[in-house]
């Protein structure tokens, strides 16, 4: 039963992913740490086609720092975000959006606001603008590192994505496995074509607390003490992992 449902939240994932393609509605990814969140956001742009740049705000910073982005965002970008007859926009990601101050959401909503009735938009064009967030989750509750005001930005993306943690996808653990292999043979100029069995099996039994990062980091390991020509075999799996490997939740 375990299983069916950790299959459903993928394939909500999926769905969703699709759905959220086909318009240039305001999408919040939200998921634990290193799930891929910025991946994901990336590969909306890639499927929404027609659309010019990708602009990262990244929102994990001091409040100084944010006030900085804050301005950039609404002296230099503003036009552009709410000029809905431009059908090739810029995608705007607000990366780990929870930790946006209440005063920097609150300005950016009072500028978003006061542009929409200065050009006649309605709420729900104002869901409409191309912009992409993310936010981190754990155990389903938003992780935040202040308080923000009841009045945030969260009202703006209409379409919130939940990206499941590697535990609860293991189905996409092997494609995700050779995607990332190849990236780090390109990366690095190797030629390590792939897992022992034994190896993939206890990978993929790894619950894997951290997701993609974790998956990357040892993966980036493996492969440097793997020779080129050859299988990854169990001892280039790191001490870390084998100390701390739980057993899989099997359905």
């Amino acid at each position: 039963m375990e299983r069916i449902m950790h299959n459903n939240k993928v394939r909500e994932f999926k769905e969703k992913l699709e759905l959220a393609s086909t318009s240039p509605v305001n999408v919040l990814f939200e998921g634990e740490q290193g799930v891929g969140k910025e991946y994901s956001a990336r590969l909306l742009y890639e499927k929404r086609g027609s659309i010019k740049s990708f602009i990262t705000f990244d929102w994990e910073c001091e409040h100084a720092c944010q006030l900085r982005l804050m301005d950039d965002l609404i002296r230099n970008h503003l036009t552009g975000i709410m000029d809905r007859s431009d059908k090739e926009r810029n995608t705007f990601f607000f990366r780990r959006i929870d930790l946006m101050s209440s005063q920097v959401q609150e300005k950016i909503i009072d500028v978003l606001e006061s542009g929409a009735r200065k050009r006649g938009f309605s709420k729900s064009q104002l869901h409409q603008l191309n912009l992409v967030a993310s936010a981190e989750r754990k155990n389903g509750n938003i992780i935040r590192t202040g308080k923000l005001s009841l009045n945030t930005l969260y009202g703006y993306f209409p379409l919130r994505i939940w990206i499941p943690p590697l535990r609860q996808s293991k189905g996409e653990l092997l494609g995700l496995m050779r995607t990332i292999l190849e990236s780090v043979n390109k990366q690095y100029n190797r030629n390590v074509p792939g897992f022992s069995i034994e190896t993939f099996s206890f990978l993929l039994d790894y619950n894997w607390p951290n997701n993609l990062d974790d998956l990357r980091s040892e993966m980036e390991r493996m492969v440097t003490l793997t020779l080129d020509g050859y299988l990854i075999k169990y001892y280039a799996i790191s001490e870390k992992l084998i100390k701390h490997k739980k057993p899989a939740t099997r359905g």
